[in-house]
């Protein structure tokens, strides 16, 4: 253990400036709402004084649906940089000259690999919570300030939010993991372009032949799918948030889909720490 602990401190020294870059995207984001605020407040455009709620319920489901919303950006930033950081991992000691090197030290290929593997992505699940942590003390302390509370729904609907991004973070971070050891370079765009080749293929000779091939890319399209929030649609006085949240957990985590998205992306670790460790050194 203490090999492997040493391998994630050097695979998060080089990864450092990667990891690091969504937290000053995210600076810069809240720079500019907050410059965008006091112009707004100084020029009178934004009327703070007539904020407010209506409805028994619509106070908690807004706040669920808003502590989801959090998610949205950073979400979308840590998965760019999920696919920067793992698009590399097993290739780019073979891009630098220095793969040998590497695998002449005394540590197993699968401990490596795992370090890899951890801090692509386990590393960018930290960053996410950490980017969410401060926008949950921000917009619910807004939130407060206005009078508008719901700890249960906040959090439920901070956790969520987290493990949907984290989901679909571990997915993507696998696939993208399992085609940096089959390319050199530009893995997942190489990794895209031959399943778009496959799928593309499939279709036509299912149009021309009359055949049912499957395709690959409606299955992994499917595998890869957030978790529908469709249930705000309508008037939110009329949502039962409790049921709703308990439905969400059930779509979210405790389902058999759950357990197939995490054994293909253990799978994929697998293959790919296989063929890394057969490919012939060069």
């Amino acid at each position: 253990m203490n090999k492997f602990k040493t391998l994630l401190i050097k695979d998060w020294h080089i990864s450092k400036k990667s990891l690091l870059m969504p937290f000053w995207i995210t600076a810069a984001f809240y720079l500019l709402i907050v410059l965008s605020v006091a112009v707004g407040y100084f020029r009178g455009d934004i009327p703070f004084n007539e904020f407010k709620m209506e409805g028994e319920m619509a106070v908690p489901a807004i706040i669920y649906a808003i502590n989801i919303g959090l998610f949205s950006l950073p979400g979308f930033i840590i998965l760019i940089f999920t696919i920067t950081l793992t698009q590399s991992a097993l290739n780019e000691d073979v891009r630098k000259n220095c793969e040998l090197f590497h695998r002449s030290q005394p540590v197993s290929v699968w401990w490596r690999s795992l370090s890899k593997y951890t801090i692509g992505i386990g590393g960018n699940w930290a960053v996410l919570l950490i980017i969410a942590i401060f926008n949950f003390i921000v917009i619910n302390t807004i939130l407060a300030f206005f009078g508008q509370t719901d700890f249960y729904a906040s959090l439920s609907g901070f956790a969520q939010g987290f493990l949907s991004f984290a989901k679909i973070g571990l997915l993507l971070g696998s696939l993208t993991y399992f085609c940096s050891a089959v390319f050199k370079d530009k893995a997942f765009f190489q990794g895209v372009a031959i399943l778009l080749g496959i799928n593309f293929l499939f279709l036509i000779v299912n149009v021309l032949l009359g055949w049912k091939l499957p395709l690959p890319l409606k299955y992994i399209i499917d595998l890869f799918s957030f978790t529908s929030f469709s249930n705000f649609d309508g008037d939110p006085t009329m949502i039962n948030l409790p049921e709703l949240i308990n439905g969400m957990w059930n779509k979210l985590i405790f389902n058999w889909k759950t357990l197939l998205q995490i054994g293909v992306s253990g799978a994929l670790f697998a293959a790919a720490t296989l063929i890394y460790d057969h490919k012939e050194v060069k």
